[in-house]
């Protein structure tokens, strides 16, 4: 139990740090994180807010917004000069929806490195993108 507090204090410090990166309004959030997917072949930038486990994530640059349904994630954290501590994250909720799409979250495009240390999120995400507004 411990290690996991410790590995939540460590991710919301490595987010509070990597916020300032975002350019869209919802990246202007305390707890906000842009994470780098790659959905259908195409590399796309969401922000996600929070801690809350199925929630939305915005697109940087328009108004859509990718709705999870399911999550295989995997975070790590190496503090400097320590050992690396992983967690993950296997959720999915019940049904599906009819336009589900699979998008991968490579270690390599979601590493930040701060003073405290290096934090990398990768994994695959499933859910659904609502359309822009125009």
């Amino acid at each position: 139990m411990l290690r996991r507090g410790l590995i939540a204090a460590l991710v919301a410090a490595t987010m509070a740090v990597t916020a300032q990166v975002a350019s869209a309004d919802p990246g202007n959030a305390k707890n906000s994180m842009v994470v780098t997917a790659v959905c259908g072949g195409q590399q796309v930038q969401v922000v996600v807010n929070g801690n809350g486990t199925f929630g939305a994530a915005h697109f940087v640059g328009n108004t859509s917004t990718f709705v999870p349904t399911a999550l295989d994630l995997t975070f790590s954290f190496t503090p400097t000069g320590g050992t690396t501590e992983t967690m993950t994250q296997d959720v999915a909720k019940n049904g599906s929806h009819p336009n589900e799409v699979t998008c991968d979250i490579p270690a390599a495009l979601n590493t930040f490195t701060n003073p405290e240390g290096t934090f990398s999120l990768s994994g695959t995400v499933t859910g659904f993108i609502t359309p822009s507004k125009k």
